[in-house]
């Protein structure tokens, strides 16, 4: 397997395999995840930003491509594509160990992952190399009963968090509220109400995997959109 840098003239390929990522993830979380039009080359724009830095790590192979960044003590990798006619299991796998060993050598302690969840041969990917899951994004879609003209910080009694668009490659129809505190499980509805009279047409909860919210989250047709996998990537779990 030829594992090789990600050059400027890959990166029309890289895009589209972004795209068809995006297309396939609508799927499983229609509204989190749903494409924006012309994302496609507004993300060969960003891609191309990526690997011009000079302290992002960038690889590919015949059939996928990872970047991988340095965010303080961690590495980080979201945009992170195969090819359908290979696997996560060889190329993925030899394309992730490769951009830890660069992190890892410019000073990254661990390196987190995000994938969907439905995601499967990923995440599988993912645990085989030893890395475990740290948080989960239970999502549900809002009704907007106000407009967004106010983004940014909100705080309220029972719970904060930031209003804002979703990054320009998803278009959930509207903005977005990313919790980072509800008080307790009963006050989900009055994050949902309030986030709604806000303009959010989508609520996003980062949890801690298996929280004792759990239960509540689904019995408010919440699921899991995303997850954040981290570790020290192995060639196999230990």
């Amino acid at each position: 397997m030829n594992v090789r840098p990600l050059e400027p003239a890959d990166i029309p390929w890289a895009a589209d395999l972004m795209e068809s990522r995006r297309q396939l993830y609508a799927l499983y979380s229609p509204v989190f995840w749903r494409p924006a039009r012309g994302g496609t080359d507004l993300h060969a724009r960003y891609l191309l930003r990526q690997i011009e830095t000079g302290t992002n790590v960038g690889l590919r192979t015949d059939h996928g491509f990872i970047i991988g960044q340095h965010r303080m003590s961690e590495g980080f990798v979201d945009d992170f594509a195969i090819d359908p006619e290979a696997t996560w299991a060889g190329d993925g796998r030899e394309l992730l160990l490769a951009t830890w060993k660069q992190l890892a050598g410019s000073g990254a302690d661990a390196l987190r992952v995000v994938t969907a969840k439905a995601d499967e041969r990923k995440v599988e990917m993912l645990l085989e190399c030893s890395l475990r899951l740290v948080e989960q994004w239970w999502v549900k879609p809002l009704e907007a009963t106000g407009s967004a003209a106010t983004t940014g910080r909100v705080d309220a009694a029972s719970f904060s968090g930031i209003l804002g668009p979703a990054p320009p490659v998803y278009d959930p129809g509207g903005a977005v509220l990313l919790a980072d505190r509800v008080a307790v499980e009963a006050e989900l509805a009055i994050l949902e109400r309030e986030a709604a009279h806000l303009g959010a047409v989508l609520a996003v909860l980062p949890t801690e995997p298996h929280a004792d919210r759990e239960e509540d989250l689904r019995h408010r047709n919440r699921t899991v959109a995303s997850q954040w996998y981290l570790g020290q990537p192995q060639s196999a779990a230990t």
